[in-house]
């Protein structure tokens, strides 16, 4: 590989003394700093629906609690995504979860105001959502190959258990200043993944060598950090990776939300709206555990794709015959039907998580996977608020999802037949195909 000659660099032995998978270094220090990150992410992603779901904000702008935050995310993805290429993973990251920092302070200190607790849900859905294309993006390129789809979905996992822990206080009935307490105990997260970034977290191999900043050719980074990892073979341009990406991303995005709070705020009642997202984040937890060290790195990523998205159809027929059949609103019975339903939303979940970051060069990772999140995240809060704007009967709301659903599955479909592989491959073949075809949007000069 051709090696390059950069002023200020570092010296190519002192980065493979460091960095060498073979000799047994897993990145802990990146892991437990976004996973700390993740935590925090699905904190504050559940603060608008912990509102919502809570009474904290009047019920006829409930809408918004439950779909501003992933509008405002949308647009948190794009800055966090420009920041991650230009700044780095480490800095981008770094910045959004101090952006977490202030858009908590705001929600703790300023409840009253209905103007602030908007421009929190604002701040603190940019910057949570904003942080998974950093997160994703370092795991990617800090990881080796082999064990890279393993530690995608466990990190993004963490992100679950935060979902948890935000509504275990509003299920117990605790009086509002218990639960901001509780919530205001959770500033602990992102300060320990800011200080373990800051002080041990290095900038990605892959990313400093395309900058210049590293004396080492961009594949000869990534064969030092996945040793003889076979490179991934791209087989069809960006557009289509943006087109599958975005479509199974709005569908996953809306079957995550819709099930946690807007089908048990608008149709069920009793503890099922609150209780569904403490039982549905801890399974989700315990499915993306199990798939991440059992089978990540042992199924097809195309067959797993698909696989996920078909039992996502499944189960939400399963939902739509049983309230069709017998109209419950509460119950055992219904929760475990919502129950199965987390099963397909870790598994979709795990699915985008590890091929996002697995389909597009380095040079343009962070901005191409923004784009991606942008059009995810706003599609999806847009179509949530649609579902929740107000009363609309299950059958036509259901139907909805369903389309959504199965529109996102022919994606799969498609990826399985035309698209290439990614388990435990290296990620190499797409910068080499990046600079082969000129590194352009539509992957032509």
């Amino acid at each position: 590989m051709v090696q390059t000659d950069v002023k200020g660099s570092e010296p190519l032995a002192n980065f493979e003394s460091r960095s060498r998978p073979e000799n047994g270094r897993f990145p802990w220090a990146v892991f437990v700093a976004l996973a700390m990150g993740m935590l925090v992410y699905g904190v504050a992603e559940s603060y608008g629906p912990v509102s919502a779901i809570g009474g904290v904000i009047p019920s006829s702008y409930a809408f918004l609690g439950l779909s501003l935050p992933y509008i405002a995310g949308g647009v948190g993805a794009l800055m966090s995504g420009g920041l991650a290429d230009r700044v780095g993973r480490k800095g981008s990251f770094m910045i959004t979860t101090a952006m977490i920092l202030v858009g908590i302070a705001i929600y703790y200190f300023w409840t009253s105001s209905p103007v602030a607790l908007i421009l929190s849900f604002i701040l603190i859905g940019m910057a949570a959502i904003g942080l998974e294309t950093p997160v994703l993006s370092m795991i990617a390129e800090a990881v080796p190959a082999r064990l890279r789809g393993r530690s995608l979905v466990i990190v993004q996992n963490f992100g679950n258990i935060g979902v948890g822990i935000t509504f275990i206080p509003l299920l117990l009935n605790l009086s509002t200043a218990a639960r901001e307490t509780a919530i205001a105990l959770l500033f602990i997260a992102p300060l320990a993944a800011l200080a373990i970034a800051w002080r041990f977290v290095n900038e990605s191999a892959p990313w400093k060598a395309v900058k210049g900043v590293l004396n080492v050719d961009v594949e000869d980074a990534w064969q030092i950090q996945d040793g003889n990892a076979e490179p991934v073979k791209p087989s069809v341009g960006i557009p289509t990776r943006f087109l599958i990406l975005i479509l199974i991303g709005i569908a996953q995005d809306v079957a995550f939300v819709y099930f946690s709070y807007g089908v048990g705020y608008s149709y069920f009642s009793g503890s099922l709206p609150s209780l569904i997202p403490v039982i549905g984040g801890l399974t989700m937890a315990v499915v993306g555990v199990v798939f991440g060290l059992g089978f990540a790195e042992r199924v097809s990523r195309k067959k797993f794709t698909t696989f996920s998205y078909g039992i996502l159809v499944a189960f939400w027929a399963l939902l739509m015959g049983f309230e069709l059949a017998t109209g419950s609103k509460t119950g055992i019975l219904l929760l475990a039907v919502m129950t199965i339903l987390f099963i397909p939303g870790e598994l979709t979940w795990a699915a985008r998580g590890m091929l996002e970051p697995e389909l597009f060069p380095t040079k343009r990772r962070g901005v191409y996977m923004s784009i991606v999140r942008f059009s995810v995240w706003v599609g999806a809060g847009i179509i949530i608020a649609l579902l929740t704007f107000t009363y609309i009967p299950f059958i036509i709301a259901s139907s909805i999802a369903m389309i959504i659903f199965l529109l996102s599955f022919s994606m799969t479909v498609l990826w399985y037949r035309k698209g290439f592989e990614t388990r435990s491959m290296s990620l190499s073949g797409l910068d080499t195909t990046a600079v082969k075809q000129g590194d352009s949007l539509l992957g032509k000069k």
